[in-house]
């Protein structure tokens, strides 16, 4: 897929500006219409559960079809820029699911070389052998989060590299069941002195582990603000992680919301109160609507929003009765 101003013309700075929001956008566009050859797009919105995310075009953009295009836009670039879009995508990806999700706990999972699964010191640096290990873990827990609770836990997992090169993974869950131990417990092996020691200085029931985690140190927390967690959890997503040969970036449950997105949503024309705005570029503004605003009341009123997923929704069911 490629994207042109409307005129057809193919800005570098607007793909620099925009190339990420116009190809998840194209994604969902030609999905549910594989004969469509362009579409031309003011703008489009994210529906999150809180709020709505719109963004407007200074002026109309015409979304393509041709994937050559996109290949020979692809090639084009230097690999930093390439690097910073795709880094850039997948903090995207990984914030939708953290603003649509009630994600309840944020979890750091550890690798101990003395265990008889991890082995060696030279595993631990190994990405791939790692994670596997985890995932191993994560979809035993499930099985036993099922017969104990009878359903499962949602979770979204992302690796960091330590300096001395080993890895270890951060996690967040909602629903998850489990026991939690108390981090001070006697029972936590991987307790260290200082952390005995600082033991006064951290609120009471805030810091645990899990003791059903045995590959290694686990340390868990309740979230108190899914925004700023949004924020910390991307930082994980770096230059480095995209260039790993191993080409996973972040491992989640299948169970997870994403946002429901609606091309023209306003047209280019028109004006949004500046209060709403949340940032701005060359090419296009960025709004953050709170769904008890007059803006966003003003919005479903005028068939935009509720509507469109009705109609949506609507339309899905109608073609299906007639297959």
């Amino acid at each position: 897929m490629g994207i042109a101003p409307l005129a057809g013309l193919l800005s570098k700075t607007t793909l620099n500006g925009n190339f990420r929001g116009f190809m998840n956008l194209s994604n969902l566009i030609f999905k549910n219409n594989p004969d469509l050859k362009f579409k031309e797009i003011s703008s489009y919105a994210k529906v999150y559960p809180d709020f709505v995310k719109i963004i407007k075009y200074n002026r109309p953009v015409v979304v393509l079809t041709c994937k050559e295009e996109a290949k020979n836009i692809k090639d084009s670039k230097d690999e930093k820029d390439y690097l910073e879009k795709s880094i850039n995508r997948t903090k995207t990806r990984i914030s939708d699911y953290v603003l649509c999700n009630n994600f309840t706990h944020f979890v750091t999972f550890t690798f101990d070389q003395k265990n008889s699964k991890v082995k060696t010191e030279e595993n631990r640096h190994d990405l791939r052998k790692m994670s596997k290990l985890l995932i191993g873990w994560i979809n035993n827990e499930q099985k036993n989060h099922i017969f104990k609770h009878g359903h499962k836990f949602k979770y979204l997992i992302v690796p960091e590299r330590h300096k001395n090169g080993a890895w270890h993974f951060h996690a967040i869950f909602e629903n998850y069941k489990n026991e939690i131990e108390d981090f001070y417990s006697p029972k936590n092996k991987y307790l260290t002195v200082d952390e005995i020691r600082s033991k006064n200085k951290k609120p009471k029931n805030q810091r645990g582990f899990l003791p059903r985690y045995t590959l290694g140190r686990s340390e868990i927390a309740p979230i108190k603000d899914k925004t700023k967690m949004s924020s910390y959890i991307k930082k994980y997503i770096t230059k480095e992680l995209i260039t790993e040969k191993f080409k996973k970036r972040y491992w989640c449950s299948k169970n997870l919301k994403s946002p429901e997105v609606i091309e023209n949503i306003v047209e280019s024309s028109t004006i949004i109160p500046k209060k709403y705005i949340f940032k701005k570029y060359d090419y296009h503004k960025v709004y953050i609507i709170p769904k008890d605003s007059d803006y966003f009341r003003f919005l479903n009123f005028s068939n935009k929003i509720d509507h469109t997923l009705k109609r949506r929704k609507f339309s899905h069911i109608v073609k299906s009765s007639l297959l």
